[in-house]
């Protein structure tokens, strides 16, 4: 059931129309959105090409001298390191974009999670590519999760189970 979804909204998200136009209206509405103003700390993914863009927003964060931290996986384990600057970030794990320092986060203390998902549920539960990197880390750490994605993308039910872990709020176009 979830890799069907997995490859229907993989495919709708390839097709998405006017993306750089949605792209800035989620910019925007993350920019303005209270706990991610309040906090000042983000973690926050590396997009691919067809992702809600995340460049804009990490160069936005950086710019605004927010504590950033993307993800790292090494030995199927993913971690967040802080990020000074996008010129720290280097292909690595699957072509994604990854820092390339080892100033690991260990305090996730009043952090907000800008996360990936190829598709959400109403209820903020979200598919993504299948390697539960993101839900065993929720499982672990106590942060407050904001899910990223086109409208297009939010679905009546992933069809979560015990170890998905729903996200917080989502922010769409």
């Amino acid at each position: 059931m979830k890799e069907d979804l997995r490859k229907e909204y993989l495919s709708i998200r390839k097709g998405i129309d006017n993306k750089k136009l949605k792209d800035k209206e989620i910019f925007n509405k993350v920019i303005n959105n209270l706990k991610v103003n309040k906090t000042h700390k983000i973690l926050i993914y590396v997009s691919l090409e067809d992702e809600v863009d995340t460049l804009n927003l990490i160069k936005y964060f950086l710019d605004n001298s927010y504590i950033v931290g993307v993800p790292k996986v090494d030995k199927n384990i993913m971690e967040f390191h802080y990020l000074n600057s996008l010129e720290e970030l280097k292909i690595g794990y699957k072509g994604i974009l990854e820092p390339q320092n080892t100033k690991v986060i260990t305090n996730f203390q009043d952090f907000v999670c800008l996360s990936p998902g190829i598709c959400f549920d109403k209820l903020g539960y979200r598919i993504g590519y299948g390697k539960g990197y993101y839900d065993k880390f929720f499982s672990k750490y106590q942060v407050y999760k904001i899910g990223l994605c086109y409208k297009e993308l939010v679905i009546d039910n992933v069809y979560h189970n015990n170890l998905d872990i729903k996200v917080d709020e989502i922010i769409t176009d």
